[in-house]
């Protein structure tokens, strides 16, 4: 028996998750065990305000509504598979607009 030359992955979506959650945006961040995005949902309008500088800013109240955790390791193929995915997008639909 030969050794094998791929690995392929079956990939199970429970009923339940089908419909997947809104995000608003997204949030990554990084700790000795890999990485971690945070989905995020705001949840009230923001509130303009001002810091111990005196900067003004408007604060906004978000919830995440999905934390995933990757290891350090696999955080290039996610950013490889992002990457392709992201260049079919805009080739079926053109540039997306730009996030304000």
């Amino acid at each position: 028996m030969t050794e094998p030359t791929q690995i392929k992955v079956n990939v199970n979506l429970p009923p339940e998750l089908e419909a997947g959650v809104f995000a608003s945006f997204a949030t990554i961040w990084r700790d000795n065990d890999g990485f971690v995005l945070d989905f995020a949902v705001t949840t009230a309008p923001g509130i303009p305000s001002v810091d111990e500088t005196g900067e003004g800013f408007v604060g906004v109240q978000a919830r995440v509504v999905s934390r995933v955790r990757i290891p350090a390791g696999q955080a290039w193929e996610f950013m490889r598979a992002l990457n392709s995915q992201l260049g079919a997008w805009e080739a079926e639909h053109g540039k997306p607009p730009t996030a304000e």
